[in-house]
């Protein structure tokens, strides 16, 4: 177990090496990359001491020198950590990092005495594990237990509330310290006599790999990704090393040694059923890894599956609700638009939104557009230079993060964009790569649903013409119906109607001719026929005016109207009716006089002569109230009667052209029916009108409510 840690520290300590001296190189300018190279370079002092120190299984003083080297190399690295995250969130803490490296300056006094580390002893496997002095109890409490989780604390936070790149950056820088320091921290229990090996010594790489990342900004994999390989690596190799062992002890049980003949000869027998398990076993890893970082799905399975969903949809709209559905669930973003290249005239071309802002358009000349059809890759709005204002000023006025071409056979149809992650995490390299191979696949299937649309459209188009075509072949057939009906029915009425009081008031002209009327009821019979061709005028009057209402060209002059006129007209003009036929006519109004109403005065004025008119007609005796009611929006006009009333099936048809009730046909023959239509034309004309039958009984009268909207003053 001994050997299997000091391989550790020798492997940690190379790779750190390079990685440091790499970082370096890269910008030696930049305080971020030499803070790195100075908490590396100690660091891999800590693992090749940690080599050097594991290796020593019988020289007690050479192993405890070693492990004070380690640990000068431990307590630099933790300062060093400090610093590197100040730098790189730009934070000044100056104080707290003085503090620090003066108290480092003290422990390092006493790093190569027994205050320090007090000596070395064998413990579980290990020949000489240090035991901690009085000093090193108080480094590990201000380093280990206060530095080492502020710092990582410092990540955490600024993690949480930083956005895109930035946040990606400062999360490799979190993870790996989380890990990293977590894994080096188990180093310590065996140093307070608590049994447990420091297996976690393995993880200290990851660190220094993940800070690596952070500073050079590389748009590498997401940390589930990272989780994934580290996982993969970490389980094959433990099976490897596991397998080569597992042989060695083999070999040496059976025949002594791995170099006799006997165990040459076997070891080919080894290496095929090491190749044999192998393969199985990869499977089993790499479906564990999908289903523990990734659950279930991977990129080859997502690609499968998205490949599937988008060559089985042909409608537009569900292959876009599709494409956005595997935008959400794979790349973790709400914020998703296509725009397609469209001709709109035989010169003109334009970049028009098909999904979320439907006849939005880019300008073909912008920035975006001209990129694309020129170089037709990805676009990245973190990763542009300084150099391109123009772009990154039409990407952020789009909220687009990241742009990408929809391509076929390299012609540019159009593009995909997408805005922010819903965490505010950056596009990994994996986002990058998945959005490049499926915007090829969405293309084509984008352009085949389009093609099928316009098919689908001018069907639907050629469709809707013959429907309309044969539509307006019927509407004119019944229309042609209804106007012969009505022509039928109108000629029927009217000859019925004028027939009556022109065939009175050519009896009572023939009688007055031949001298046969007695000279006492001469006067009797003029004014019947006088009444007679009153009744004539009034018949062809509703007849032109029901003719006028019915033709498209009828409308109102809407505007305000003094009502209390208008009554105060009908009044005067109806009290001769009610004399002539002893009814009596009451007009009961509010003493306050009515607001101005928003109606034509010529036609509300008929229709409430029309009602009154009515009620003259059906009344034999009693009374006809004409009151009003004034509300906040509305003047009601109601006229009751006492009159023969209406039957309730009779009713629903009243307001209907030469419509009338049963009993009306019997008491009065000479209606013409037109009355209540003409009020109905009106008020149908009139915005905010209404007219209803209020109530009415067979025998005791009728009231008809009619509803004016009042004008309102500006």
């Amino acid at each position: 177990m001994q050997y299997l840690f000091s391989i550790s520290g020798l492997i940690n300590g190379i790779v750190t090496l390079i990685i440091s001296i790499f970082v370096i190189s890269s910008n030696r300018k930049r305080p971020v990359n030499r803070v790195f190279f100075l908490m590396t370079l100690v660091n891999s002092i800590w693992s090749l001491a940690y080599w050097r120190w594991l290796s020593v299984y019988d020289d007690a003083t050479l192993a405890l020198f070693w492990v004070r080297v380690l640990s000068i190399g431990s307590m630099l690295t933790s300062i060093f950590y400090l610093h590197w995250v100040l730098v790189l969130l730009e934070l000044k803490r100056n104080k707290t990092l003085i503090f620090y490296y003066l108290i480092s300056i003290y422990y390092f006094l006493f790093s190569f005495s027994d205050y320090f580390v007090s000596g070395v002893r064998p413990i579980i496997g290990f020949s000489f594990w240090p035991t901690p002095g009085p000093v090193y109890n108080l480094y590990f409490i201000t380093h280990y237990l206060i530095l080492v989780p502020y710092a990582t604390y410092l990540l955490y936070t600024h993690y949480r509330s930083s956005v895109g790149v930035r946040k990606s950056q400062i999360g490799f820088a979190f993870w790996g310290a989380l890990i990293g320091f977590t894994g080096g921290g188990t180093n310590f229990p065996l140093w307070y006599g608590i049994e447990l090996p420091p297996f976690g010594n393995f993880l200290v790489l990851i660190y220094v790999i993940s800070f690596a990342i952070a500073i050079l900004k590389f748009r590498l994999m997401g940390i589930r990704t990272i989780m994934s390989k580290i996982y993969t690596y970490f389980l094959i190799a433990t099976y490897a090393y596991s397998f080569f062992y597992l042989v060695i002890f083999i070999e040496e049980a059976l025949f002594g040694s791995i170099y006799e003949t006997q165990s040459l000869i076997i070891a080919p027998v080894f290496t095929l059923i090491f190749a044999v398990l192998f393969l199985p076993l990869f499977k089993k890893i790499q479906k564990s890894s999908d289903v523990l970082f990734f659950k279930g799905y991977n990129s080859r399975s997502i690609l499968k599956d998205m490949s599937l969903r988008l060559n089985s949809v042909i409608n537009l709209d569900q292959l876009l609700k599709a494409l956005v559905d595997e935008f959400k669930r794979v790349l973790a973003t709400e914020d998703v638009d296509v725009f397609i290249f469209k001709s709109t005239d035989i010169s003109r071309k334009a970049c028009l939104s098909i999904l979320k802002n439907k006849d939005k358009t880019l300008p073909m000349g912008g920035s975006i557009c001209k990129r694309l059809l020129k170089d037709r890759s990805i676009i990245i709005r973190d990763e542009l230079t300084d150099d391109n204002e123009s772009l990154i000023k039409d990407l952020d006025k789009l909220g687009a993060k990241i742009v990408a071409p929809l391509l076929i056979h390299q012609k540019t149809i159009g593009l995909v964009v997408l805005g922010e992650k819903i965490e505010q995490d950056a596009y990994t390299k994996e986002d990058v790569d998945f959005l490049q191979i499926i915007s090829s696949q969405a293309a084509v299937a984008i352009e085949n649903a389009r093609l099928y649309k316009e098919v689908e459209d001018f069907n639907q188009t050629l469709q809707e013409k013959v429907d309309k075509q044969t539509k307006e072949i019927r509407e004119k057939a019944e229309h042609l119906r209804k106007l012969m009906d009505m022509r039928s029915e109108f000629l029927d009425i009217t000859s019925h109607q004028l027939r009556t009081p022109v065939t009175v008031i050519k009896g009572v002209l023939s009688m007055l001719e031949e001298g046969s009327i007695p000279p006492a009821k001469r006067k009797e019979f003029l004014r019947g026929a006088f009444e007679k061709s009153i009744k004539l005028g009034e018949i062809i009057n509703d007849i032109l005016r029901a003719s006028e209402m019915d033709s498209e060209r009828f409308e109102l002059n809407l505007k305000p109207t003094d009502l209390n006129e208008v009554l105060k007209k009908i009044e005067e003009d109806k009290y001769r009716t009610s004399i002539r036929k002893n009814i009596a006519l009451k007009f009961i109004l509010p003493k306050k006089p009515l607001p101005p109403i928003m109606s034509d005065e010529k036609y509300i004025e008929q229709a409430i002569v029309n009602l009154i008119n009515n009620s003259f007609q059906y009344t034999t005796k009693g009374s006809i109230i004409v009151s009003a009611e004034v509300s906040a929006a509305a003047v009601v006009i109601r006229v009751a009667d006492t009159g023969i009333g209406i039957p309730k099936a009779d009713i629903p048809k009243l307001f209907s052209k030469f419509a009338r009730a049963d009993n009306a046909v019997q008491a009065y023959t000479d209606g013409s029916g037109l009355g209540l239509f003409i009020i109905k034309q009106i008020v149908d004309a009139t915005p905010g009108a209404k007219i209803e039958i209020e109530k009415t009984e067979i025998g005791k009268g009728t009231t008809f409510a009619l509803t004016l909207p009042v004008a309102k003053v500006s």
